[in-house]
């Protein structure tokens, strides 16, 4: 067999790969009503892993209620998007921010936006329920910001509604390979094909 076909061999099993990465089946992370409630402590936020495919939490908001989560997006994956799945409540906005690292250092009242990676509001009164809220945070107003994918690493939420109602939603963290991870997957197995 010549180099050239192996390679035209391999292209299908390699976009298989791709296309069943970006299809992972959903996982429920976090539920309050399940789990018990975020963490409000910004120096000890609550602890999740993301793996591949589809993440969900399920929060409720209210006032002085705030949700401190750290995320960790394992080496060689990335977060694509954050989709705002749902939002119930009388107060249509809330707020959301992201710093990298293990704590929120900025305190509710006082944060200097300059030291968060980006923050953005959500719920219908944002208008973007249903939509990605990623590139949205990325472009939060004097925010270091970034433009998704977000690569492997921590990073703390800081999440709150304001408002005396309270605010239930759901969000969906979409976790997937880093392109490189994808090309050392195809390497790897026309590498073993070679072999054989």
């Amino acid at each position: 067999m010549q180099p050239r076909s192996r390679l035209a061999h391999s292209l299908p099993t390699i976009f298989v790969l791709a296309l069943s990465a970006s299809t992972a089946p959903a996982g429920i992370v976090y539920d309050e009503g399940i789990d018990g409630d975020f963490s409000g402590d910004r120096f000890n936020p609550t602890d999740l892993v993301l793996s591949e495919g589809v993440n969900l939490i399920t929060a409720t908001s209210i006032r002085d209620d705030r949700e401190y989560v750290t995320m960790t997006i394992p080496a060689g994956l990335q977060l694509d998007s954050l989709v705002l799945v749902s939002y119930e409540g009388l107060d249509e906005t809330a707020f959301i921010g992201v710093q990298a690292g293990d704590i929120m250092s900025e305190p509710p009242s006082g944060a200097n936006p300059a030291n968060l990676l980006g923050w953005t509001h959500f719920g219908p009164g944002a208008g973007n329920v249903g939509a990605d809220i990623l590139p949205e945070i990325g472009m939060g107003f004097d925010a270091i910001g970034f433009t998704p994918p977000l690569p492997g690493g921590d990073y703390t939420f800081w999440i709150q509604q304001t408002g005396t109602s309270a605010a239930t939603y759901t969000m969906e963290f979409n976790v997937s390979p880093e392109p490189a991870s994808l090309v050392l997957l195809g390497a790897a197995q026309l590498f073993l094909r070679r072999r054989r």
